[in-house]
């Protein structure tokens, strides 16, 4: 990043290539110079699946900004998408009895762990770091408590990383483009940061998401993100259920979903059935509304539970109050059920707010990005892609600096 210049950032999902230009002025806040959204080509979850039409696409699109805000960038912060990253959480501790806990102290912490996780995962490569938690005496603080006295410090520290031949493929395209990666961030934990900015620094969420075939859930706790898992179902599978339940085609259950009849279907009392025009070109079945009812019900409280309330990685989360923030892919989906989904996350802890989405919400990730590498993150320890230090040093460097 250099003040002053035009700086870039690219999201790549399977959907869109985006490209976000920003300038940071001498105070590191950004304008925003440019915005490009495009349809996306080789790619497929998140991965590179056919280099050269990824690269034509960025290629020549790339070439139109420059020539637009009349700059040639030679490095990039990318946003990925991806969902095979590995997420681990370890602590380490150093018993103190009564003495003071110094930078040594937490530099061999580090150092023990980061070895632990680099000689466990020699094919993967560090994303994102982050400093979860101290605590000094079971006493959680917010920052480092270097030179305090105690008798017992435990450091929790939470590790996202990618698979080695993931980024050297994000790396091939990008280089083709003749530019460079100089940091990566993950579409997840972006997304985190717009959520606190957005929300006046909300303390502990989760973020779930669930799309037409795929679904995430992500951890948030003061500030660190600290957990991610992805599944492979969706809303698809509310609609597969019930075509199978009922005897009835996909193609069907999707009509009765754009048709926006699930209202009066919640609604319904015993006796009221599906009415007959949706059997067009169908011979008539008395279908009972009550019972498609049931079987929604049904479907939605056990993706519920798998994702979120019975999920077993999930335990270690702290009990106390937090939010849970709730998007679909589907628009069909958020307007028919957001009820149902609605009154099967809520409970006497949590607070549910339900996301609609739309096409401004794109540039969130990006924008999010800027703010990160503008001001950093107080809670991040920072991996880089090239790497000018070893790795442990770019940690030091920004948690004692």
């Amino acid at each position: 990043m250099v003040i002053n210049k035009p700086y870039l950032f690219i999201e790549i999902n399977d959907k869109h290539f985006i490209f976000l230009v920003v300038e940071f002025n001498d105070e590191l806040n950004f304008k925003v110079l440019d915005t490009l959204i495009i349809k996306s080509a080789g790619v497929l979850e998140g991965k590179i699946t056919d280099a050269l039409a990824a690269i034509k696409i960025i290629k020549s699109n790339l070439h139109d900004i420059e020539n637009k805000i009349k700059y040639v960038f030679k490095n990039i912060t990318l946003v990925i998408a991806q969902n095979n990253f590995n997420s681990i959480n370890i602590s380490g501790y150093k018993k103190l009895r009564g003495e003071q806990i110094l930078n040594e102290d937490i530099s061999f912490i580090l150092n023990d762990i980061k070895k632990i996780i680099t000689d466990n995962n020699v094919d993967e490569t560090l994303i994102h770091l982050f400093n979860s938690s101290f605590k000094l005496d079971n006493a959680e603080l917010d920052v480092l408590p270097v030179g305090l006295y105690g008798n017992f410090y435990n450091q929790e520290l939470s590790f996202f990383l990618l698979p080695k031949n993931d980024l050297k493929n994000l790396k091939l395209v990008i280089n083709k483009c003749d530019i460079s990666i100089e940091r990566v961030i993950l579409k997840s934990f972006a997304e985190g940061i717009h959520k606190i900015k957005k929300y006046n620094n909300v303390n502990m969420f989760s973020n779930i998401s669930i799309g037409k075939n795929k679904s995430k859930v992500s951890i948030f706790n003061n500030s660190s993100f600290i957990y991610s898992e992805n599944f492979s179902f969706g809303s698809n599978s509310i609609i597969k259920d019930i075509s199978k339940l009922l005897a009835l085609s996909d193609d069907f259950i999707q009509k009765l979903f754009t048709d926006k009849c699930f209202k009066n279907i919640m609604e319904s009392s015993d006796n009221e059935y599906l009415d007959e025009k949706y059997f067009d070109d169908i011979g008539f079945r008395k279908i009972s509304l009550s019972y498609i009812n049931k079987i929604i019900n049904a479907r939605v409280e056990e993706l519920i539970e798998l994702i979120y309330k019975k999920n077993i990685n999930l335990k270690y989360i702290s009990d106390n109050t937090k939010t849970i923030y709730l998007s679909f892919e589907d628009q069909n989906i958020f307007t028919n059920l957001k009820e149902n989904f609605e009154a099967g996350f809520l409970n006497d802890k949590d607070k549910l707010v339900i996301e609609e989405k739309n096409k401004d919400d794109y540039l969130d990730s990006c924008l999010a990005s800027a703010e990160l590498i503008g001001k950093g993150w107080a809670k991040e320890a920072i991996p880089i892609v090239q790497h000018k230090k070893s790795l442990i040093a770019e940690i030091f460097a920004k948690i004692f600096n």
